[in-house]
């Protein structure tokens, strides 16, 4: 028998990194449950799937990463030989075949686009079931405008001006419509983003939930957090760089090496909020969405008093700023500072591995001497190195030198007193 399918098909910014990363490092485990990740489409964004159905000149804002050195046209050919033959090769055991992609209500925004995902489906699927979350408006682009800072838009943050006429991907129920029209209304699976109407108030526990897959990840895994906004100075910061760099002759793009990185450090040292719109600016924004936002109400959701959460009340804020909010270099600086110290210590963390990890060599080869100095050298970079102190204290007692030994198991205690290289010197100086 045929499996069914699940299309998700975003929207971004709604956990969609999140739920992607989880499900592509549990497919072991998904799979002993009968479903399927597939990895053609993508180890955890499945963004071959929707870029494979448009013109390549649609595709300009995607990672140059993703089509391995060979180009666009070449990888995406490959991605649909190796899709076929995925699907054509599933285990008898599966039920189930998840496909995730934000970029499918990004890129495919005709019926005729939406078309060509049931078509190329079908052939494999019992049923098709598309899940897409919906995230009120304003929240969305306020979210949006980190990721937008990450791909070199440098911009100040501001909510459109325009509506529905203007912004068809944020009028939900032409999207909705779209969809619908093409697979069935009865094969939609419509959710709202907001803690209040998710499983757990999560949108991981709540996909997975809809996949019927009983599975834990714990909320501290680090595949849950995923493409996080950042705090308001790392956005100062994230705005000053850029436009130091779209200053120079070469300017800035989304493919830069240099700003990717940038941005990644920023991201990982700085995660935060984000950018959040005045009260009064959300409120004039969302009402040019009232009668959209309603009409999806009154098909997909009946029973709630509302699409989305509704605004806390304007009476005791205070009105916005006049103009877009200029960049707080005192801020970008602080910030700049702690990505700094940060990047400092990782390069401190990796030089001192690298010593270690040639202590080890020289070790096996019966070359003590170079060990040990690379394992000094270890413990200049980062002096409480675990493996480094371990290494050495070993060192230390196969002279029988038990005072070193110790003293190194006093760097561990205070560092690391519960680390597997504690317990081996002090089990080490007990046996002596």
């Amino acid at each position: 028998m045929k499996p069914e399918f699940i299309v998700h098909i975003g929207q971004s910014k709604t956990g969609t990194s999140s739920i992607q990363r989880v499900l592509g490092g549990q497919r072991p485990a998904l799979a002993k449950l009968g479903i399927c990740y597939p990895t053609s489409p993508g180890w955890a964004n499945h963004g071959m799937l929707p870029a494979s159905l448009v013109p390549l000149s649609r595709l300009g804002h995607f990672n140059p990463a993703l089509w391995d050195g060979i180009g666009a046209e070449a990888r995406l050919a490959q991605f649909r030989r190796d899709f076929a033959a995925e699907m054509a090769g599933l285990p008898a055991s599966t039920r189930l075949v998840v496909l995730s992609a934000e970029q499918c209500g990004g890129l495919l925004t005709t019926e005729e686009e939406v078309g060509r995902l049931r078509d190329l489906l079908a052939p494999f699927a019992a049923r098709i079931r598309v899940v897409i979350y919906l995230r009120r408006q304003d929240q969305h682009v306020a979210s949006s405008y980190t990721q937008a800072l990450r791909v070199a838009a440098i911009k100040a943050p501001a909510l459109p001006q325009q509506g529905p006429d203007r912004l068809p991907h944020y009028d939900y129920g032409r999207l909705l419509d779209i969809w619908a029209h093409v697979f069935g209304a009865e094969s939609m699976v419509v959710r709202i983003f907001d803690r209040a109407r998710l499983v757990n108030g999560d949108a991981v526990d709540d996909f997975l939930a809809l996949c019927e897959a009983p599975l834990t990840v714990p909320p501290d895994h680090p595949d849950r957090q995923s493409n996080l906004s950042v705090t308001p100075a790392a956005i100062d910061l994230l705005r000053a760089m850029g436009e130091r760099l779209k200053a120079r002759p070469e300017g800035l793009t989304a493919s830069s090496l240099l700003w990717r990185r940038f941005t990644g450090a920023v991201s990982d040292t700085l995660p935060g909020r984000g950018w959040q719109p005045h009260p009064a600016e959300a409120a004039a924004f969302l009402a040019r969405f009232a009668s959209a936002n309603e009409a999806v109400r009154q098909r997909w959701f009946p029973d709630q008093p509302s699409l989305f959460a509704p605004l806390a009340p304007l009476a005791d804020v205070a009105p916005p700023p006049p103009g877009p909010p200029a960049i707080d270099r005192t801020a970008a600086l602080e910030a700049a500072m702690e990505v700094l110290e940060d990047q400092l210590r990782q390069s401190a963390q990796r030089e001192a591995d690298q010593h270690v990890t040639a202590g080890r060599l020289h070790e096996r080869l019966g070359e003590t001497g170079p060990a040990r100095n690379a394992f000094r050298a270890a413990v200049r970079a980062v002096p409480d190195h675990p493996l480094a102190q371990q290494h050495l204290a070993e060192a230390a007692l196969r002279d029988g030198n038990r005072t070193a030994a110790a003293a190194h198991l006093a760097v561990l205690r205070r560092a690391h007193p519960g680390h597997a290289a504690t317990r081996r010197v002090a089990q080490l100086l007990g046996e002596a």
